[in-house]
This record gives C-alpha cells, structure tokens and sequence, in this order.
C-alpha cells in the first residue's frame, strides 16, 4: 500500500465504519495529473449502488476537510466482488475453508502461484491444501505477494 493509500485509510476507516461499513482496501493512482482513489467496501447486507454513493458522500467529505491530496481526484466506491483480495489476517480467518489462489514472492517447495482450499490461519501464516495435488503449503504472510478469493464458478 502506498504511503497516500496508508493516509487515506487511516482517515476513513473510522468515519465510514460509523456508518455501517467495513473498508476493506484503498487503492491509490496517479496517471499525469489525473489521481483516483478506489475504496473497497463491505457490510454484513451485502453492498449496492445506494451503500456505493453514500461511502463516497461520506469519504468526499472527509477528504475535503483534511485536504489529504493535492489538486482534484476522483473517488471510486466498490464492493470486493465475487474474487475478493485477501489481505489482512482477519480476512483469511474469515474464509477459512474457501477455495483461494495465492501468489508467492518466492517459491516455497517448488510453487510460486497455488490454488487451493484455505485450511487454516493464524496470526503469522495460512495452510493451503493444494488441488493440483493434494499437498498442504504452510505459508507465512510476509510471503504472499497477492491472494483472492477463487470460487468455482460453475455455467
């Protein structure tokens, strides 16, 4: 996470949980003069449209009191969709015994990229049961360069 991300998701994550909703992720991009600010949420009914303007409402005007970014940008409010971005620790717990896929930042016992069936986590590490074959991966954090959900979807 950039360092503005960091600032952003500090600034927010109190102010729109008081409102009902789970910041999941801040995602900060600056292309030229054009910057974007992409804001994950969540909450226990699911989110919608509605639950999308209301988080930019509130983040717009967070962000126009603590003036946190130079010059205009733009706020993009989603919900993590069906292949969720595992980040934190509580997030593994929570789908604990989901189908995910993770990629690595080096190789351990010879996998860099997995998919597999989240066994268990702890505050430090995930075990991952392998589908190619079976095997079970313990991996630490520090480890994982990127996770997600990865539900079968069956047409």
């Amino acid at each position: 996470m950039t360092q503005i991300a960091e600032k952003l998701m500090n600034l927010l994550t109190v102010p729109i949980k008081s409102e009902g909703y789970e910041l999941l992720d801040v995602e900060y991009n600056k292309h030229g003069s054009n910057q974007n600010v992409q804001l994950i949420i969540d909450s226990i009914n699911g989110i919608g449209i509605d639950d999308c303007v209301a988080v930019n409402r509130i983040a717009q005007e967070v962000l126009d009191n603590k003036n946190p970014i130079s010059d205009s940008y733009t706020i993009e409010v989603s919900s993590p969709g069906l292949f969720r971005k595992l980040k934190t620790a509580e997030h593994y717990k929570t789908f604990t015994g989901e189908r995910i896929r993770v990629r690595l930042q080096q190789k351990i016992q010879g996998v860099k990229n997995a998919v597999g069936k989240l066994e268990e986590s702890t505050e430090k590490e995930i075990r991952l049961k392998l589908e190619s074959d079976g095997s079970e991966l313990v991996i630490p954090y520090t480890l994982i360069a990127k996770a997600n959900l990865e539900p079968e979807l069956k047409f």
